[in-house]
């Protein structure tokens, strides 16, 4: 029982101190170019007031000139650009964006009615969009296969809750010892059950709000952190003999929580078969990275000696932290979206 607890207290006291308790997004911001008559053009950012420090104006090609001040004009709901250029946009031009995310999804509106929707990755710390790629049925399938891949890792490791609720599989099944069959069937189960979700909701088979989603999400790392106590006080429950059971159980929610964050950034719909796939391959290379990481930590600092009191922390601090989200969740869905 000690020394996966060891591990889960020094990971979480690290992820505590790199900011705020709070749900995640996909890291992904909706941007749209429009081209406008005489060779005009308008940029818009789909970001609220309280992002706008996240996202600097965008650097444009070197013919081109903003129209409207360069930091842009913030609406309710999005910042705008304006600008003007000598001679039109080409396929060979690019605009760049230094912006504090991971990536964006660009959607394009030429005058002579074709559109492009692109997912660009932030790439040393800048997003670089290249206008070849928003010109119709410009896709490459490897680009965006890998793209989508990415964003699925990205996701999974810089979404705590979910990462937390994985750790609390894992110490059911890893205390007093590893138990290799039953992580294998429970990560398994956990891997089907939100491949299933995440495949119908993002198809449109299943439509639920997402606010209740997350908070649900939120109250499933709290249950099996009362679980995890539970058992080491010698109650055994189902949780306990069959914990691939409460991960597939729990992992259908999950999948909704990340068909959510996919369909936020606004797909194209020509991309979602590669982007179903992809996303989906990204989030369990994410998870099995993760796990393995745990699991060599735990080899590690099982040799460590530490006083008995400090395995139920890491446990504690898990509970603590789904009870927030539980509570700031619930609060959430008063609010008018």
């Amino acid at each position: 029982m000690k020394g996966l607890p060891r591990l889960m207290l020094s990971m979480l006291v690290g992820l505590a101190c790199t900011g705020p308790l709070q749900a995640h997004d996909i890291g992904i911001t909706q941007a749209l170019l429009m081209e406008l008559p005489d060779n005009a053009y308008q940029f818009a950012a789909r970001i609220a007031p309280g992002m706008a420090s996240r996202h600097g104006g965008p650097e444009l090609p070197g013919h081109c000139a903003f129209t409207s001040p360069p930091t842009g004009v913030q609406t309710a709901s999005a910042r705008v650009w304006e600008f003007a250029c000598d001679g039109r946009l080409s396929s060979q031009d690019e605009i760049l964006l230094r912006w504090l995310r991971d990536g964006a999804m660009v959607s394009a509106e030429w005058q002579d009615g074709s559109t492009g929707r692109r997912l660009f990755p932030n790439e040393n710390g800048v997003i670089t969009v290249a206008l070849a790629e928003l010109a119709a049925g410009s896709q490459d399938p490897l680009t965006a296969a890998g793209r989508y891949t990415v964003l699925g890792v990205e996701h999974i490791l810089e979404g705590l809750d979910h990462l937390l609720f994985v750790l609390g599989l894992l110490l059911i099944v890893s205390t007093p010892d590893v138990r290799i069959l039953a992580l294998v069937k429970t990560v398994t189960a956990f891997t089907v059950a939100h491949s299933l979700t995440l495949g119908l909701a993002t198809l449109g088979h299943v439509d639920l709000p997402s606010r209740p989603v997350e908070a649900a999400i939120a109250l499933s790392i709290v249950f099996l952190a009362m679980e995890v106590v539970r058992g080491w006080q010698g109650h055994r429950s189902l949780t306990h003999r069959q914990p691939w059971l409460v991960a597939f159980g729990f992992g259908l929610l999950h999948g909704l929580g990340f068909a959510g964050a996919l369909a936020d950034i606004g797909l194209p719909q020509a991309d979602i078969p590669i982007a179903l796939l992809f996303f989906n391959v990204g989030v369990e290379l994410g998870q099995l990275v993760f796990v393995a990481v745990v699991l060599a930590g735990r080899w590690l600092l099982v040799r460590l000696t530490w006083p008995a009191w400090a395995a139920y922390v890491p446990v504690y601090l898990v509970g603590i932290t789904g009870a927030y989200w539980v509570i700031e969740r619930v609060a959430a869905m008063a609010v008018p979206v």
